[in-house]
């Protein structure tokens, strides 16, 4: 139910408004039926590690939360679990059922897959956008003993166009030994043009400098240092920060409005064109040229500044250090009409805020707070001009909420973010039976939960204990994710990570809820929403949508809208709506690449921007092709652990050596399948051959006059034989590239009975049918549902344990005396470990906590 309290304090001048004119009600009711139709979650999912080799598996807890932060049981929904790799393809992909919470789950990392940094993702059958998915960097690597670890310094914090910078590296092994007079290459880059290139060679120290000059100019895409040996077999990248990156500032007057001549907070978020953050500073100038104030940002991607402005006057932020240094943005322009809404104090028991029109008269208006779905607080209210209210925080739920102002006629005036803290905290405390034990000793943790007086709590948790050197990334938290980060378009994650107890830094936290949006929340949408006139299904992205701009980026209405389906060449058009949204709700797409699209003005005479909006799997897969850019570019080099590899040796195994196919580059590749239908004439410009039999036969390869077999041909995995017949009907256009080899080792993955090659053709949308067959033979499914695996806590060889998971328990109960006691075994990994719990109580608050132990050497 929601909670209504017309309890105010009010300064004089402040009168309730008449309750029979309240939007109140009205605002009340359209909040709840747009909810009720648009159902929201959010997914946080704790893993067991976050360093993996390949062919081991997963272990996850997936903890579902509603709108209101409430994480509660659902047994009738679905939740989708994807690896996907840096291109935006699912490796591997599973439904599990939402049955209770945590929901536990496992994903078995193939055998085969190749060394890199991958992006675990989990969303339900109620998540419609990427940015509300849940998803987490993981890096899977098998650790050769040969792998280099190239560890890098700048001389400047950013390199400056026009003049000489350097980069100081030391190359190592794994184990930490330098590599000494050791020949590498390099190359400058910006997107695909390169800057220049060259070669060094590392000294006896292990030590190299590289000496570049950025050009004036960027093409818009990161500057980059490639490091390659001579046979191209290792290669390290190095993100250059440079003066002349492109950045994105946006501006949040507190409150969303400036109006003249009062002094307003504008809260700022500052990150390049690629998403990472980064410091800046300038000045405000008027347009005279006149410096007003310096800015400065408070830390990386976040900062605030006061501004008093006159109605007359416009203003603009001017960059002038190395960050940015020249570039301009303008701030907001005054409203004449506005309010003014800001917090000046928020504690315990009062949230005090500060309300002025601009025009200074008499006006009545209606405050509430929400958060999801629910209205908590509400109040009618009269002002003549100016006045502060104290709003009581007792019944306000915890985490953000959001304050709204609202005319007598029902139209928003102002909005701000605020926190409601958690004065009764849990306390989550892990006590090992010991700091140090040696591998097959035994260790007993005890856990307990308490709540207020120390009173025993009961409620459910997942535990790790994992080895310390494979939980790098993911410091996520349950409470702080489900709160906050999964609330606001900018999470904390995305700022500066050198401030620590961010909830409790209440002058961060001020600064960061002023320059910040909830996520998918917009009281337009919710005050017209209709559920009688709403066509759209909750429960599936139909057809094919999106929207129409002209050069400016804004918005175009009454635009013509042509869609061709490349393949048919079947032509539909449409127009937009009021806000330069199209669809086309009833087309069966099969492929996105099939279509193209076209908008005109509604007189088409004049030629106009369209972006397509993709089906949900689509925009997942744009949105970790961008995250990984960003991942890839704020990526630290890790510095080899020479006593972690000492006491480890056995970890890293030496490479095999790699056959690779004798295929041509993939760009070159797929432009050839855009610009032709012949798929055999693509083929053949990879590897050269001649048809016999209807088979494809390289030259050289014949082994037979009368019974010369072909190459074998393979689609997404799937064996098809060695007749062409079978690939003829497949659309260059469906196609992502092509592997030809005739390396007997490629082909034996599929056949010993060929030895004449193998073609593999890989579709843009296809999965690995081999893949799936491997996943399929270990796990089992009811339906389409996966049936979680049980984590083993016995070693397959206890002579040679070298788990670096000694424990995983994906749904614990603790009882109602708060206490929960579990054993494990020591492994013969010598290295410090970490025990993470996440979980919830019984009541619904949510806890995390973390201890850690060694095991050493005997």
């Amino acid at each position: 139910m929601k909670t209504l309290t017309f309890l105010i304090f009010m300064l004089a001048g402040m009168q309730l408004m008449a309750q029979e004119q309240s939007p109140i009600p009205k605002i009340s009711q359209q909040i709840t039926d747009y909810f009720n139709f648009y159902q929201q979650e959010k997914v946080f999912v704790t893993l067991d590690k976050t360093h993996y080799k390949p062919g081991e598996t997963i272990w996850f807890s997936a903890f579902v939360a509603d709108a209101n932060n409430q994480v509660v049981a659902d047994e009738n929904g679905q939740l989708f679990v994807k690896l996907f790799d840096n291109k935006g393809n699912a490796v591997v992909q599973e439904i599990f059922k939402k049955n209770g919470n945590p929901i536990p789950g496992d994903i078995l990392i193939p055998e085969d897959i190749s060394a890199d940094q991958y992006y675990l993702v989990a969303y339900t059958s109620l998540q419609h956008n990427p940015e509300e998915i849940f998803s987490t960097p993981i890096k899977i690597d098998p650790e050769y003993s040969n792998q280099w670890v190239a560890e890098t310094a700048f001389k400047d914090s950013l390199s400056i166009s026009g003049q000489k910078n350097d980069i100081y590296i030391i190359l190592r092994e794994i184990s930490g030994d330098v590599n000494k007079n050791t020949q590498l290459r390099y190359e400058i880059q910006n997107g695909n043009d390169v800057i220049e290139k060259g070669k060094l060679k590392t000294d006896e120290s292990g030590k190299a400098t590289i000496s570049f000059i950025i050009p004036a100019k960027t093409n818009g895409e990161p500057f980059m240092c490639v490091l390659s040996d001579n046979k191209n077999e290792w290669q390290h990248e190095i993100f250059l920060p440079t003066n002349i990156d492109p950045l994105i500032i946006k501006f949040y007057p507190e409150g969303g409005n400036i109006i003249p001549g009062t002094p307003t907070k504008i809260g700022f978020t500052a990150f390049n064109k690629w998403g990472l953050p980064v410091d800046v500073e300038g000045s405000l100038v008027d347009q005279e040229g006149k410096t007003i104030s310096l800015v400065k940002s408070f830390t990386k991607g976040l900062g605030l500044f006061p501004v008093n402005i006159d109605e007359t006057k416009k203003i603009k932020l001017v960059l002038s250090e190395k960050t940015g240094m020249g570039q301009t943005y303008v701030i907001p322009s005054p409203d004449p009409n506005g309010l003014s809404l800001s917090v000046v104090k928020s504690d315990a028991d009062f949230i005090s805020a500060n309300l002025i029109f601009a025009d200074k008269q008499k006006h009545k208006f209606s405050l509430m707070i929400t958060q999801g779905s629910k209205m908590f607080w509400a109040a009618d209210m009269e002002i003549d001009g100016l006045g502060r209210i104290k709003i009581p925080t007792d019944n306000l739920p915890k985490g953000i909420n959001l304050l709204s102002v609202f005319s007598n006629t029902g139209t928003l005036l102002a909005e701000r973010i605020v926190y409601k803290d958690e004065q009764k905290e849990l306390k989550l405390e892990i006590s090992p039976s010991q700091k140090n034990l040696q591998s097959n000793e035994q260790l007993k943790v005890k856990i307990s939960l308490t709540g207020e007086n120390s009173q025993p709590l009961s409620g459910i948790m997942a535990i790790s204990v994992t080895d310390l050197m494979r939980k790098e990334y993911n410091d996520k938290q349950i409470k702080e994710y489900i709160t906050v980060d999964s609330e606001l378009e900018t999470p904390f994650s995305l700022i500066s990570g050198v401030i620590k107890d961010r909830l409790g830094n209440s002058a961060l936290l001020d600064v960061y809820l002023i320059s910040n949006r909830i996520k998918g929340f917009h009281w337009d949408k919710i005050r017209q929403f209709n559920a009688g006139n709403t066509s759209e299904s909750n429960s599936a992205n139909k057809g094919i949508s999106g929207e129409v701009t002209d050069k400016g980026g804004n918005k175009v209405i009454k635009a013509k809208v042509s869609l061709v389906n490349n393949k048919n060449m079947q032509l539909l058009s449409t127009t937009t709506n009021d806000e330069g949204i199209f669809s086309f709700p009833n087309l069966n797409k099969s492929n996105w690449d099939d279509f193209s699209a076209k908008a005109t003005d509604q007189d088409g005479k004049r030629e106009l921007n369209i972006v397509l909006r993709k089906d949900m799997e689509g925009q997942i897969s744009d949105y970790i092709q961008q995250l990984a850019v960003k991942c890839r570019l704020g990526e630290i080099d890790r510095v080899a652990d020479a006593n972690y590899f000492e006491n480890n040796s056995f970890l890293f195994s030496k490479p095999t050596k790699q056959n690779k196919p004798n295929t041509s580059a993939l760009d070159n590749q797929r432009k050839m399948l855009s610009s032709t239908t012949n798929l055999l004439d693509v083929i053949k410009t990879i590897k050269p051959f001649k048809l016999m039999n209807n088979q494809i036969v390289f030259f050289g390869s014949e082994n037979s006059l009368n019974y010369q077999s072909g190459a074998l041909l393979v689609l997404d995995g799937q064996q098809l034989g060695t007749d062409v017949s079978s690939i003829q009907n497949i659309s260059t256009t469906e196609i992502d590239h092509i592997n030809v080899s005739t390396n007997p080792m490629d082909i034996q993955r599929y056949t010993g009975l060929n030895s004449v090659g193998v073609v593999e053709i890989f579709l843009k949308n296809g999965t690995s049918r081999t893949q799936e067959a491997t996943v399929e033979n270990k796990n089992k499914y009811n339906g389409i549902y996966r049936i979680p695996n049980t984590f083993s806590t016995d070693p397959v060889n206890s002579k040679r344990d070298i788990r670096t998971t000694l424990l995983w328990i994906p749904d614990q109960k603790i009882n109602e005396t708060g206490e929960f006691e579990f054993t494990l075994t020591a492994g013969k990994i010598v290295s410090d470990f970490i025990i993470d719990v996440q979980g919830i109580s019984d009541n619904g608050d949510m806890v995390s906590g973390k201890a850690t132990f060694s095991v050493v050497k005997e």
